[in-house]
């Protein structure tokens, strides 16, 4: 396969997981969809509910796939960092997606507040950095102060995620080995509802 279509594949992939699913708010929280272009267009009041920390059983078995990619700063960061912690929440976000800011807000407060307790955040950018570079999305992870992890997914990882994710964003808790411990997230309903949202399913979990 050339270049040329690999990154034809590439777009459509990644345009694939922006469109199929309408994950975006209601125009809440102007400023932060202001880093990206709004998809207000797609609003979908039916978006998923949060999951009340019950295991997915449509999901049992599966994992996230592998991945070794580059974090902001060039360093290598690969799957294996889920097994320093109980539970890792994977976000799979857009720097050209108005919700994605708003959930990533509320990993920001769940990452702080949980980090010393076997919980940690991980985003993963599906932004096309061959065509825009990353400056866009170091300008969300400065604008937004975030403070965990924050990897680019290269050309070969889209594709892999096409298949696990049906837009932006989307959010996994996972284990040790990278298994889902419960139903995806899809979409937001703003940062204080997800703030919520990922509690509920954090101390489900940690019950069980």
């Amino acid at each position: 396969m050339n270049k040329k279509t690999k990154l034809l594949l590439l777009i459509s992939a990644v345009l694939v997981i922006s469109v199929v699913v309408s994950g975006c708010s209601d125009g809440k929280n102007k400023e932060n969809q202001e880093i990206g272009s709004s998809n207000s267009d797609l609003v979908d009041e039916n978006s998923k509910e949060a999951s009340n920390g019950e295991s997915a059983k449509e999901v049992e078995g599966d994992k996230l796939p592998d991945f070794k990619l580059k974090d902001l700063e060039g360093k290598d960061v690969s799957s294996e960092i889920f097994g320093d912690y109980d539970m890792t929440i994977v976000s799979i976000w857009q720097s050209t997606c108005g919700p994605c800011m708003d959930e990533l807000e509320a990993l920001n407060v769940i990452y702080n507040e949980y980090k010393d307790k076997g919980v940690n955040v991980i985003g993963i950018s599906i932004d096309s950095v061959d065509i825009t570079g990353d400056e866009e999305v170091k300008k969300v992870a400065e604008k937004l102060n975030l403070e965990f992890t924050n990897v680019i997914a290269d050309e070969d990882y889209v594709m892999e995620l096409v298949k696990y994710v049906p837009g932006t964003p989307t959010a996994f808790i996972v284990g040790k080995d990278g298994v889902f411990l419960a139903e995806s997230q899809v979409g937001s309903r703003g940062t204080e509802k997800d703030i919520e949202a990922f509690k509920s399913i954090i101390e489900g979990i940690i019950k069980e």
